[in-house]
């Protein structure tokens, strides 16, 4: 998680991320930014995501163990 949490603390300020933080309400990512942070995980992590997951799965923990542990 933490790799995960690292790229996505480019993309949003905040301090702490933690895994009740929902994407948009908590955090304040913008759908430009889903965009961008989307191909951040597919070339860095090798995992494929879609900006449509972080819309189905709104808090980080909930992405992490639905999209990035797949």
């Amino acid at each position: 998680m933490k790799e995960f949490t690292d790229i996505l603390l480019n993309y949003v300020e905040a301090e702490d991320i933690k895994a009740c933080d929902e994407f948009k309400k908590d955090l304040g990512l913008a759908s430009f930014d889903t965009v961008c942070l989307s191909a951040e995980i597919n070339n860095t992590l090798g995992v494929k995501c879609e900006p449509a997951d972080f819309i189905m799965h709104r808090t980080v923990g909930e992405f992490y163990n639905n999209v990035i542990k797949k």
